[in-house]
């Protein structure tokens, strides 16, 4: 319905006698969905504050609706004043909303995002994301930089992002995710978040699957498009990102396409099925099979070697004839075959042996043959076209099984301990490839004899698609004991099972290695003793002995009485816990307040520092809890695996919360290096619950992030835009773009 008013009110505080409210000479209110009046006067404690001539307020609860988004605003020394975050988010439909957001910095430029969601339930659902950037040159100084003076001096970027997904009929699915930028360096200058400036990949591709169930077979193909943003400037000499090649050859990667990939799996099931209740024991023997078709092109700018004034040898990036950077095309293929056969089986009723043998080709288009060059002695590498093919595989087998022990410990409740073991022991084997398997030479590797009768191994297949072939025989075995305390607590007629501690050791050997056959000890405790204290001890032990005079691990068991007595090289300790006081008895009298989700505290470009824009006192309501509350953990950790220069770390984190009264709440986190004996950080946190009002206060006295924060602001977040800040130290700045 609507309603009309004069004279009326509006505020959000459930009082009599409101803290705040909106005085308003005429009204009209449409029921769930906004509220509109002129003129508008705004009474803090019955005291006039401002008015304005007209206003719009939205009165809808729960469901999202659209609306303006109100930005931040302020002033740095270096960006100048700023408003971050101003738009609008459109509902369109329950299948379609989009968000449009701009930001201004006086001495930096103008931001432009719109970011748009579709989604209908089991059909499909996406997301496009546009983002322009008008910003000053590089060129421009900062004298300069004026948003007055952007038109004739501004750089445009542009990004795309687009992601969809699309559930098919018959169990098949498409999905596509693309992105395009630009320029190479965008990420790189608009970001200061790590990960986005780091990010110099635009990374495309799409995906078509399909399965048929009833087979266990599925069926996919991809399409797949990286491309590194920062090549051109890798190889221009004028950018501070120049890369010097050092060699002939090397090669930068423009883009890496793959048009097509398609690839089919057979997932396992039994190599001879059977509806019979008593099996016998082949009908445990299960396959898989799998295979892969990859088509690769690539673009790239690749290094060549010139003869310098004085007679050296130098490297340049390859130019066309107008000295342009060229740029080259490569392309080749590879299908992989990738099959297996395992079973698991009981032998004795109670060891569980499990063989398991891998096969895998790989056909590819080309091989390389390597030969000796006579002047510099070393080996070039020629490629050789044509179809060839490569088979290799392994062999594992594992046993394992578990022992129970029960201990009549009476102590409380607690009636016995049960102790679980279970050892476990493996076996692997995979030939050397690059000798005779099995009596004849497969042929990945040649031979080739230097000057000096050196015999170099030259794998046919480095560089390839299929890659490396593995070389060197192995044959390795692993051993594991794990061990679960736990204990039977009777509570009445009631019984119940609570892990103790579990203590896990492992090791292994293998035995075809030159030295040092023998892997190290690792051991761990872990423990969670009534939910409240944990317990993490971990070690690492060395069986072999190190040289002290010559600092250096020495091929030759370290022993005491005749006994082996492995060091211990490596252990890391930690615990934490948590203590709490009684529960508080008052309710909160205040409405739940319903979660926002517009993020409009959030810089639109990305950019954001951790803490700058959020909220410092943690939840906006106040809900009944502990009186008081503290936890700490520590963390100790020591490196001996150099006697001569053993290294040791221990942290403490400790946070503490006292809830006064009703309405008054502090925290206190702080972290210190136990070791050299100082603080390394520390924040306090004040909040204050004043009935539809609240007040936070976040104070960081040192480290990268200090600085004060001071925010009032109403609760309710239909007017959450109502509020005071005041910004100190790090808080004082906004979102910096890196230069």
């Amino acid at each position: 319905g609507i309603f009309y008013a004069e004279n009326a009110a509006y505020t959000t505080c459930d009082l009599d006698h409101p803290h705040f409210y909106f005085e308003m000479n005429r009204m009209k209110m449409i029921n769930e969905d906004k509220v509109l009046a002129r003129p508008i006067i705004l009474y803090i404690a019955d005291i006039p504050v401002f008015g304005l001539p007209f206003g719009v307020f939205p009165h809808q609860k729960g469901n999202r609706h659209s609306g303006w988004i109100m930005p931040s605003y302020g002033s740095d020394a270096r960006w100048g004043g700023y408003i971050n975050g101003l738009g609008y988010y459109w509902a369109a439909s329950e299948y379609f909303d989009s968000k449009f957001t701009m930001s201004i910095y006086d001495r930096d430029g103008i931001t432009l995002r719109s970011q748009n969601n579709y989604n209908k339930r089991y059909s499909y659902s996406g997301t496009l994301d546009l983002e322009s950037k008008q910003r000053f040159s590089g060129s421009i100084s900062d004298a300069d930089r004026d948003i007055y003076k952007l038109g004739a001096n501004r750089q445009s970027d542009y990004v795309v992002r687009w992601s969809h997904r699309q559930q098919l009929r018959k169990n098949q699915s498409a999905a596509v995710n693309a992105s395009y930028y630009s320029s190479g360096d965008y990420n790189r200058r608009t970001g200061i978040a790590q990960q986005k400036r780091l990010n110099q990949q635009a990374v495309s591709n799409a995906t078509y699957s399909k399965r048929w169930p009833k087979s266990r077979n599925s069926l996919s193909l991809n399409l797949s498009s990286r491309r590194d943003l920062m090549a051109e400037k890798k190889i221009d000499e004028n950018s501070v990102f120049y890369s010097n090649p050092n060699r002939s050859g090397q090669q930068i990667n423009i883009t890496n396409n793959t048009l097509p990939q398609l690839a089919f799996s057979h997932s396992q099931r039994s190599l001879f099925s059977t509806k019979a209740t008593k099996k016998k024991w082949y009908n445990n023997i299960n396959y898989h099979y799998s295979s892969r078709f990859t088509n690769n092109q690539k673009n790239y700018y690749e290094s060549e070697s010139y003869a310098l004034t004085d007679s050296t040898t130098g490297y340049r990036w390859i130019t066309n004839e107008n000295d342009d950077p060229l740029q080259q095309t490569f392309s080749d293929y590879i299908v992989s075959h990738t099959s297996g056969l395992n079973m698991s089986s009981k032998i004795f009723k109670y060891f569980n042996v499990s063989p398991n043998i891998s096969l895998r080709s790989d056909w590819v288009n080309r091989t390389f043959s390597g030969s000796i060059d006579t002047t510099s002695g070393q080996i070039n590498k020629n490629e050789v076209k044509g179809f060839n093919t490569r088979t290799t595989g392994s062999f594992n087998i594992n046993m394992n099984t578990q022992v129970y022990g029960l201990f009549p410990v009476k102590l409380g409740k607690m009636e016995a301990i049960r102790h679980v073991i279970s050892p476990s022991i493996g076996y692997s084997y995979r030939p050397d490839f690059s000798k005779e398997v099995f009596g004849r030479n497969p042929g990945y590797y040649q031979t080739i004899q230097q000057d000096n009768g050196e015999v170099v191994y030259f794998d046919r297949f480095s560089g390839t698609l299929a890659g490396g072939t593995p070389r060197g025989e192995s044959q390795s075995m692993n051993i594991s004991m794990n061990n679960v305390f736990q204990a039977k607590i009777v509570d009445g007629d009631k019984e119940k099972k609570q892990d103790l501690f579990s203590w896990r050791m492992s090791t292994g050997r293998n035995f075809v290695a030159d030295d040092f056959q023998w892997n190290n000890i690792n051991s761990s405790i872990r423990a969670n003793m009534n939910r409240k204290l944990n317990l993490d001890f971990s070690m690492t032990h060395d069986w072999y002995d190190f040289d002290e005079q010559k600092n250096m691990r020495i091929n030759k068991f370290k022993t005491s009485g005749g006994m082996p007595t492995p060091r211990l090289i490596n252990a890391r300790f930690s615990t934490g816990f948590r203590f709490a006081g009684k529960r508080l008895s008052y309710e909160s009298g205040s409405d739940d307040v319903i979660e926002d989700t517009t993020g409009t505290e959030q810089r639109v470009d990305g950019a954001n520092l951790a803490g700058i824009f959020t909220d410092v006192g943690g939840s906006n309501k106040t809900p009944p809890g502990d009186l008081w509350s503290t936890s700490a953990s520590f963390s100790f950790s020591y490196n001996n695996a150099n006697p001569n220069n053993p290294q040791k770390t221990f942290w403490m984190s400790s946070n503490s919360t006292i809830q006064f009264t009703e309405a008054w709440r502090i925290q206190y986190n702080a972290r210190f290096d136990l070791i050299n004996q100082s603080l390394v950080s520390h924040t306090f946190s004040v909040y204050r619950d004043l009935h539809c009002w609240e007040l936070s206060l976040n104070w960081t006295p040192n480290g990268y992030a200090s600085g004060l924060y001071l925010k009032l602001n109403v609760k309710s977040p239909n007017l959450r835009d109502l509020k005071i800040e005041q910004r100190g130290g790090a808080f004082s700045r906004p979102s910096l773009f890196d230069r």
